[in-house]
């Protein structure tokens, strides 16, 4: 039955200090120096013989269940707030179950749920020589419901108490753009342990070397949900870490008892949800930011004789920009951290009859002597393989970076493309055929016989650029010789007589 103390000690008992309970890590403590009072009934069935089933109130506006089966009200009694656990009267498991259902159904509002929920303590805590259905037949036209929902309580009791609560956080970065954040929230059950559902709870994240897709550090998630991060740092390798705390969770087996300074109930207070959890991650590696080459060129020769071998001088460097990496990316790789490779492609245009002519893009059809590649792993100086002229005329390269010909999973997601453009200036080379100076070819040496005109003399055989002259000179001697000299000649300077006998 329920016995009230008197309206002094009720009046005393408001006055007294105030109730102080401190929550850490999901235990509830209790200061032993608060007076309280217990003022009577909550939700709940009297009998028609006077017994009460359902919660108890204190003067701080608690209620609760009784513990202590058999004993006094208590109702008219001191009482001070103490730590379940401090008390000794109980199991890990008892505690657990008995923490659910102060949780749980404590603090109801409901007669009969208060009703089931009193049976149901009893069944964990001890019935005190009382059967269940004794106890539930205060009920009276109800007793059945009630004691069925007890046992329903109580089988939820078994499976759903808790003993602890720990929070695990996932961060990764990915290899191109917003990384994930995860806190997944892990409840010790009786039976076991248990990962809860995805968006059972919130939790407050502070992030450090990143930002949710907001722009903002801190933001309340929930658990078992991937969020979006992204790194802030512009350094190829970035680092990043987040903190995650959940505060008011129902698990956990602390309980607080209202404890009697005489011999009467106590009573398991309807217990806020007061668990904490906390997690902490990190994650270091490869920047996820793209990075965007770019390759200024010059050919290795500006003129050149067709047949000659010509290369092209690459000059690579990183350009600057909102989103972008301003430095060459790296990659993970066996051995730790590497550059990212790309491959340059270089392409030798030509021959050309006439000038070319710079443009944004490749003219169609334009055609093409040779194709080659250059690995690149970073800013600096690279020369590409060799092509040769086959002709004369005007040749000219041109460079473009293609990022899928690095696998993803080595950078190739990370970089931009890049093009060059047609006929730039220093990419020009001539060929032109070297100029051969033809001498004019010689008279052949004919031989040619030549004689000398009447004069009996034999054949001579000259070359025809003096035959011809020597003949002239003998015409000329010819026609001499006819006319009567002024002063005789001897005939012998030319030819002898035919009898031998001067003239």
């Amino acid at each position: 039955m329920t016995n009230r103390m008197t309206h002094l000690i009720t009046s005393i008992a408001l006055a007294g200090l105030a109730v102080f309970l401190s929550v850490v890590n999901g235990v509830a403590t209790a200061s032993p120096a608060r007076a309280l009072a217990g003022v009577g009934h909550g939700p709940g069935y009297l009998s028609s013989d006077g017994w009460w089933l359902g919660t108890y109130k204190l003067d701080d506006g608690t209620q609760g269940f009784c513990l202590n089966a058999g004993k006094e009200s208590p109702t008219g009694h001191v009482l001070d707030y103490r730590d379940g656990a401090s008390l000794g009267w109980y199991t890990p498991e008892q505690s657990a179950r008995l923490a659910y259902v102060s949780r749980t159904w404590a603090g109801t509002g409901d007669r009969l749920t208060a009703a089931a929920g009193q049976v149901a303590t009893w069944l964990i805590a001890g019935l005190g020589g009382h059967t269940a259905e004794e106890v539930a037949a205060r009920a009276e036209g109800d007793a059945a419901a009630v004691l069925a929902r007890a046992r329903q309580m109580a089988d939820e009791a078994e499976r759903l108490a808790s003993t602890g609560v720990h929070a695990d956080l996932v961060m990764e970065l990915a290899e191109t753009g917003a990384g994930r954040l995860r806190v997944e929230l892990t409840v010790d059950r009786l039976g076991g342990t248990e990962q809860l559902a995805p968006g059972a709870h919130a939790a407050h994240v502070t992030l450090e070397g990143a930002t949710f897709d907001d722009g903002s550090s801190v933001a309340d998630v929930r658990t078992g949900t991937d969020i979006p991060v992204r790194p802030t740092g512009t350094d190829p390798t970035v680092s990043i870490s987040a903190d995650a705390i959940l505060g008011s969770l129902p698990y956990g087996s602390a309980i607080t008892v209202a404890v009697p300074r005489d011999d009467a109930q106590a009573v398991l207070v309807a217990t806020p949800a007061t668990a904490e959890a906390h997690g902490e991650a990190s994650a270091s590696g490869p920047s996820p930011l793209p990075f965007q080459p770019r390759v200024e060129t010059v050919t290795s020769a500006a003129t050149a004789a067709p047949g000659a071998v010509i290369a092209d001088r690459l000059t690579v460097s990183v350009d600057a920009g909102d989103g972008l990496l301003p430095s060459w990316g790296v990659r993970r790789s066996e051995d730790g951290l590497a550059p990212v490779e790309a491959v340059v492609e270089s392409t030798l245009h030509g021959p050309f009859a006439d000038p070319v002519h710079q443009a944004p893009a490749v003219p169609e059809g334009a055609p093409q002597v040779c194709v080659v590649e250059t690995v690149v792993t970073g800013p600096g100086e690279y020369d590409t393989p060799g092509c040769e002229l086959p002709d004369a005329g005007y040749y000219v390269w041109t460079e473009r970076i293609d990022p899928s010909r690095t696998p993803s999973d080595q950078g190739g997601g990370r970089i931009r493309e890049w093009q060059s453009a047609f006929g730039i200036a220093s990419e020009v080379t001539v060929a032109r055929a070297p100029v051969v100076t033809t001498p004019t070819p010689a008279t052949p040496a004919v031989v040619r016989t030549a004689r000398l005109a009447d004069t009996g003399a034999s054949d001579v055989l000259l070359p025809a650029s003096l035959a011809g002259a020597i003949a002239l000179i003998g015409m000329a001697l010819v026609l001499l010789g006819r006319r009567r000299p002024r002063h005789p000649l001897r005939r012998s300077t030319f030819l002898p007589a035919e009898d031998g006998r001067r003239p």
